[in-house]
């Protein structure tokens, strides 16, 4: 027994330690004793203020000059204190601490300021020092300033510089880029201060919000703070001379510099997920090709045109970063932009993206070898200014993001602007999972809360906005993949009619869109089988189907011909289905039953109208008539009567090793 209380009082000792050091790292704080308040200002004339002692320990206070008394000066518990301030015959201020020490533990500070009878505006710390970048939640810092004039912060005149002096010609333009507006003030620049018709001076708190610095320079910015009526007050500094402001000065410390190599790659990434918390973090003493998410350029990869494969080597060729916490407010970090080879970039999964209205910020327009872009889940409402500059892009994925506007993403995403793009995703842009019912939406709202892609494409004839966007987006050659699932997307599809007007001279399929024979490597993406789709070059074989009767291979719209992937589908979509779906060559590789056919399940359009395409259902169409029943004789065309692709029965049916497309 004698053993293990020797244990106990070890432990309890040990504990006691442990208390003792984290207290001595934390000082200025004390649980056992707290103020009701930690500043007070009064006028020259003096007087008494109260201040609440809330302690469960005995404690003692001390006052650091003679005009100011406590009582009582100690006690045991909780009290309240009399503070008596002696009148001052000063034209200046003068600032005392009162000290309040729980026994065996750190004192809280109480501030007392006592103006005289000159006009100043006193700022407690008058010199703030940031770091570099800290999470969005973190870069604020509040000052706290007393005054006896009504004041204004002027925030447009703020005076910022480098502690460096001017920057190098080599970094002026990017340094001077940030120079400027990285403090902003939250709230009103003329805090309410109320002076009891100018009697007794008072202190406010006022926030500052700051934005990461992104140059390896030392930012500096100086803030005046002004008589909001210098006819009527002038101020004097504490030497009692006459002074026109008072000036809180803000210093920001340099970001490490990113250099033009692979260690600046590799730097850029670890300051990235830093900066965005993202889930994934980088050990930077290991190899980069180690990297989980990160690929590196080899000697032995394709070089797009133009890209200096020598100095490619070894630098970053795609990143991935996933699961992170951007907020309202921020852009994506300018680091990005160091990833001058960056062919592919793939951002995705920002913390409660549907609640956020996000954007993103120009850096990456810059990337200018990008091919394949996917932002996915980040909560973006629009697109960067001079998204268009990224000419090379191959594949741009946008699901899961809170656009309201189709024509407003054409505007910016059409075949002009990216001639090289084939696969496009716009899938996913709800800003709620639950919703089903577009009759009880305003404005495409819900209770004032943004549904995200909630459209309205009318009816076919119907011309706005939208509808031309979708048509636009179906007029798009190149697409090899298009999506456009999950959305709050109603009205009825375009019309083989509306697609021809649409589409002009390519209107209709031609000889120059299909190869004869094997296809070579040039021709299966932007080539059709002849063999097997020739159909559509005809107008004597009439097929009839579910949909319509005597449809001819000329009659079918050319639209999207080379999609391999195409989804609409948990949409709110009506209508007809067009036949430049159901003919598509490509049509059974999409899926249909479930990514075209199926919409939202019991959904209702702004109608009230259950949604679903009215001369179809996913549930009972056959592709009978798009590849036949049975197994045809490639020697006798008779029994392709009334089957659209004959040969496609070999491939989805009954495969033979001998017949291919």
């Amino acid at each position: 027994m004698k053993y293990i209380n020797n244990i106990t009082w070890a432990l309890i000792l040990c504990m006691g330690l442990v208390v003792s050091c984290k207290d001595d790292d934390e000082p200025g704080t004390s649980e056992a004793l707290t103020l009701d308040k930690t500043e007070i200002t009064m006028g020259p004339e003096g007087g008494t203020e109260r201040v609440q002692v809330t302690s469960n320990l005995s404690w003692v206070s001390s006052v650091s000059g003679p005009w100011v008394s406590v009582s009582p000066a100690n006690g045991i518990g909780s009290a309240e204190c009399i503070l008596s301030v002696d009148s001052t015959l000063e034209n200046t201020s003068r600032t005392l601490e009162i000290k309040y020490a729980p026994q065996g533990q750190q004192p809280q500070t109480l501030t007392v300021t006592q103006f005289g009878f000159g006009k100043q505006i006193l700022i407690k710390d008058p010199e703030v020092e940031l770091e570099s970048s800290a999470n969005y939640d973190d870069r604020y810092f509040d000052v706290t300033i007393s005054t006896n004039v009504e004041l204004k912060i002027d925030m447009d005149n703020i005076d910022y510089s480098f502690a460096e002096g001017e920057p190098s010609a080599e970094d002026e333009e990017e340094a001077n880029s940030q120079k400027t507006g990285w403090i902003e003030l939250e709230g009103s620049n003329t805090p309410v201060v109320d002076l009891d018709r100018k009697a007794r001076p008072r202190t406010v708190k006022v926030r500052f919000r700051w934005d990461m610095n992104t140059i390896a320079y030392t930012r500096v910015a100086k803030v005046s703070l002004v008589p909001l009526h210098p006819e009527e007050d002038q101020l004097v500094d504490n030497d009692g001379n006459p002074i026109e402001k008072v000036t809180l000065t803000v210093t920001q410390e340099a970001a490490p510099k990113i250099t033009d190599d692979r260690a600046g790659d590799s730097l850029a990434i670890i300051m990235i997920c830093e900066k965005i918390q993202s889930m994934v973090s980088y050990d930077p003493s290991e190899n980069m090709r180690n990297w989980d998410g990160v690929t590196l350029w080899e000697r032995t990869d394709d070089f797009p045109e133009g890209m200096d494969k020598e100095a490619a080597i070894g630098r970053v060729r795609s990143v991935n970063f996933m699961g992170f916490d951007i907020k309202e407010g921020e852009d994506f970090p300018r680091e990005i932009r160091y990833l001058k080879y960056l062919e592919g970039l793939y951002i995705q999964s920002n913390t409660n993206r549907q609640t956020r209205e996000m954007h993103f910020g120009e850096d990456i327009c810059d990337l200018k070898y990008l091919k394949n872009l996917n932002i996915t889940s980040y909560g973006l409402v629009d697109l960067p200014e001079n998204i268009q500059n990224l000419k090379s892009l191959e594949s741009l994925v946008l699901s899961s993001n809170n656009f309201a506007s189709l024509a407003d993403l054409t505007a910016v995403i059409n075949k002009d602007n990216f001639p090289n793009l084939k696969m496009l995703d716009l899938s996913g842009c709800r800003r709620s999972d639950a919703f089903i019912d577009l009759s009880a939406t305003s404005d495409n709202t819900y209770n004032g809360v943004p549904l995200g892609l909630c459209i309205n494409i009318g009816k076919v004839g119907t011309v706005n906005p939208e509808r031309q966007a979708l048509i636009d987006l179906l007029s798009w050659d190149n697409l090899t993949s298009f999506g456009l699932s999950y959305g709050y997307i109603e009205g009825e599809l375009p019309s083989d009619e509306e697609m021809v007007a649409a589409l002009g001279a390519k209107a209709h399929y031609s000889e120059s869109d299909f190869f004869e024979g094997g296809a070579a490597a040039t021709d299966w993406e932007y080539k059709i089988s002849k063999d097997t789709c020739q159909w559509l070059l005809s107008d004597d074989r009439p097929i009839t189907n579910a949909l319509s009767s005597n449809v001819r291979g000329t009659d079918v719209p050319r639209v999207l011909p080379f999609a391999r992937v195409f989804s609409i589908n948990l949409n709110f979509l009506t209508g007809p289905m067009p036949n430049w779906i159901m003919f598509h060559p490509y049509f059974v590789e999409w899926n249909p039953g479930s990514m075209v056919l199926n919409q939202q399940e019991k959904g209702k359009n702004s109608d009230g109208v259950i949604v679903g395409f009215d001369n179809i259902s996913p549930y009972d169409f056959n592709y009978s008539y798009y590849y036949g029943k049975d197994r045809p004789d490639m020697s006798d065309p008779s029994t392709y009567e009334n089957v659209a692709y004959p040969l496609y029965y070999f491939r989805y049916v009954a495969l033979d090793e001998d017949a291919s497309e």
